[in-house]
């Protein structure tokens, strides 16, 4: 009987392993279909955002369509994508990139490098661009060793003008005509890094994080942003959710009032008294990393060498000797940001018991000052350097030198110079991290991937290795099983 037994399971592992290996097998066909807070206003690479919501969606959905020399590579660095291969000069002031063969772009025309040229020239007035055989030549008016990392942003996508007035662009998607607050995508059939396995992409603009969770569990939706807060209910409805890297920094800043040497021992038990390891494991989830620095480990790989030291009972003695008004701060946060809103509560807790009384304050118009702030800034996937600079500006001047007399690294410095001045940043206590967060995004049931995740780890929309389960038309010639698709890099 033992035996019939396991021969009998035998036999149906056997027929079941084809079934299952069939389900899993990736195609090609259906619409993913998206919703994202920004509204995107123009999609030329060379425009500016109107605001943070904007250049988030900008920064995923650009991508997608227009296409950059080089780009960052998840694994650290930088990777070929339409200049196959790149060498400079001795000075860093002269560049040659060979551009990838055989590119088509959306309109069915092959990518040329005099167009290369033409895109180049008219994003920065000091380049001298001009081409040399199958290599666009770029001449710079001073020496930049990290001149490729500017060529990584979206900004300097390669996006040819047609003499309609229309941009076309090389990505694995086209644009389609639409109504306002919609994007639609195309899949682009002759990518010279394989076609997409959906045929289209659809982009609900301007939704809440709210609405999008609900259209995700009404099966409206199979990619939207979710907030680490949100994570229990995905679990609860056996919903999946994705990932980058930690890519944001929530941080409280002291206003000028409160930043003077007197209020040193009340800044200094703030920042010591926030329990940021539940903060982020019970609060957010898991999907938070506790922050002593600015940017976060993976980036600069020093963040562990900034500690905070509990408040010692002394300190506490002499806090509850301080004048009550001293005692008392208003901490302002983005009314817009729930996120935001719940981490200050959480913090209002934590320093109570250092004696200090925190009143959160979310106004939608006129409101009293407020003694510090809790801020949101992004940590672009890029170096130490850029990205302690891109936060140092995104606090404010007046921030940053209330803070420290250092300036921000130069493009370039070395990771010394940046540790030396994030050190000097947060020493004082007037700018405190908190926690550093990633991207995190809900998927439907029908999503799956062939080639690495719909998310990688600096947050880029991987969309075009996403094929939808339920989408599977096999019996259309249109619509065939390809699971020999190429690889991309």
């Amino acid at each position: 009987m033992t035996r019939f037994r396991f021969a009998s399971l035998a036999i149906a592992s056997a027929l079941a392993l084809p079934i299952a290996l069939h389900a899993a097998r990736p195609h090609y066909g259906g619409t993913l279909r998206i919703e994202m807070l920004g509204v995107i206003r123009t999609f030329d690479p060379a425009a500016t955002s109107a605001d943070g919501a904007e250049s988030a969606a900008r920064t995923r959905v650009l991508p997608l369509v227009f296409e950059t020399l080089v780009a960052a590579d998840p694994s650290g660095g930088l990777r070929p994508l339409l200049a196959a291969s790149w060498e400079r000069d001795a000075s860093g002031q002269r560049w040659r990139f060979h551009v990838r063969d055989a590119v088509t772009l959306h309109d069915g025309s092959r990518l040329q490098p005099a167009q290369v040229a033409a895109a180049l020239r008219g994003r920065e007035r000091a380049w001298k661009v001009g081409v040399d055989g199958d290599a666009v030549v770029v001449d710079l008016d001073r020496a930049q060793p990290d001149f490729l990392w500017d060529l990584a942003d979206a900004r300097y996508a390669i996006a040819i003008r047609t003499s309609a007035g229309d941009l076309v662009g090389s990505g694995p998607f086209r644009l389609e005509p639409t109504e306002p607050r919609r994007v639609a995508l195309r899949a682009h059939e002759d990518y010279w890094g394989g076609r997409p396995f959906v045929d289209a992409v659809q982009i609900a603009e301007g939704r809440a994080l709210g609405d999008q969770l609900t259209s995700l569990e009404l099966g409206r939706a199979d990619f939207v942003a979710v907030r680490p807060t949100d994570l229990r209910r995905l679990v609860q409805r056996a919903l999946r959710s994705i990932s980058s890297r930690p890519l944001e920094v929530f941080a409280l800043v002291f206003e000028p009032h409160r930043a003077t040497p007197a209020d040193r021992l009340v800044r200094r038990a703030v920042a010591a008294s926030i329990d940021r390891v539940t903060l982020s494991t019970v609060l957010l989830q898991r999907q938070a990393e506790p922050a002593a620095a600015l940017l976060p480990s993976w980036l600069s790989g020093y963040a562990p060498m900034f500690q905070s030291a509990p408040v010692p009972a002394s300190s506490r003695s002499t806090i509850a000797a301080l004048p009550i008004e001293q005692r008392r701060l208003t901490l302002r946060v983005d009314a817009a940001d729930p996120v935001a809103q719940a981490i200050a509560e959480r913090v209002a807790v934590d320093v109570r018991e250092a004696g200090i009384t925190v009143k959160v304050q979310a106004p939608v118009g006129l409101a009293p000052r407020p003694d510090v702030r809790l801020v949101r800034v992004a940590c672009d996937a890029t170096t130490p350097d850029r990205v302690l600079a891109a936060i140092m500006a995104a606090l404010g001047s007046r921030a940053t030198a209330l803070a420290t007399t250092e300036t921000a690294p130069a493009i370039g410095a070395s990771l010394d110079t940046v540790y030396r001045v994030e050190r000097a940043l947060v020493e004082r206590d007037i700018i405190v991290p908190v926690v550093h967060v990633p991207a995190l995004y809900g998927l439907g049931d029908r999503v799956e991937s062939w080639n690495g995740p719909a998310v990688s780890p600096i947050g880029a929309w991987n969309l075009a290795n996403v094929w939808l389960r339920s989408e599977r038309l096999p019996d259309k010639p249109d619509q065939p099983d390809r699971p020999d698709r190429p690889d991309r890099q």
